[in-house]
């Protein structure tokens, strides 16, 4: 009983704080107005552990499901972003992960997008594991690799090195161009699209973090 009350007093708090942190932040998007287009443009998301803070207020009520861990910590996150109007897939490739891709090739036909962090739930941090490549295999729907760029951001001391943004900043959140894995792969095949995402994404990374400072100067 503690425990989920615990899980819930963390998802109200924690969608609130949310909301309220992203009234003070300028947020743009690359391309412009993409952000309003993933309600509709039906893909596998891909952003960074550490990165997930603004695309949880961006994202919200658009249709999107996302896959997260059946770890105890995924719990936490579970309740916030239900709140924020997203839908929760538990699993993943390792832990529940035959349920989890069922679940999100149910979705996906239903018209909904999906969003993972594929460096989570554990890290290493910034390297894709091979979920992300698995399930646009399974689900065949493309990757868009998307990113963010933070201004201002505290740091924090876990193995993500999670940012949040400091009241005031400026965020930029990149998309990349749909990447389209064929459904039957080799393992030497697969392991050249997950280190292709993987460069994108660092490089998407570095680029944003770039552009975001040079935003209204």
């Amino acid at each position: 009983m503690m425990k989920k009350l615990k899980f819930f007093t963390v998802g109200i708090l924690g969608a609130w704080f949310i909301k309220l942190l992203a009234l003070t932040i300028r947020i743009y998007d690359d391309p412009k107005g993409f952000t309003e287009k993933t309600q509709t443009t039906h893909a596998i998301y891909t952003f960074w552990h550490c990165l997930m803070l603004v695309p949880a207020y961006v994202g919200r009520h658009k249709n999107i499901q996302v896959l997260i861990s059946q770890h105890s910590d995924g719990e936490y996150i579970a309740q916030v972003i239900k709140r924020l109007g997203f839908g929760v897939i538990r699993g993943s490739t390792t832990r529940g992960g035959a349920r989890a891709v069922k679940a999100m090739v149910d979705k996906i036909r239903e018209g909904y997008a999906v969003a993972i962090t594929p460096d989570g739930p554990r890290g290493p941090r910034f390297i894709v594991q091979p979920g992300c490549i698995y399930l646009s295999q399974k689900t065949r729907l493309p990757i868009i690799p998307t990113t963010i760029g933070l201004s201002h951001y505290w740091k924090l001391p876990s193995w993500d090195e999670f940012r949040i943004p400091k009241p005031f900043s400026r965020a930029l959140i990149m998309y990349g161009d749909p990447i389209h894995v064929p459904p039957n792969l080799t393992e030497e095949e697969a392991e050249h699209y997950r280190l292709l995402i993987e460069k994108i994404m660092n490089e998407m990374t570095e680029k944003a973090d770039i552009l975001v400072c040079k935003k209204d100067r």
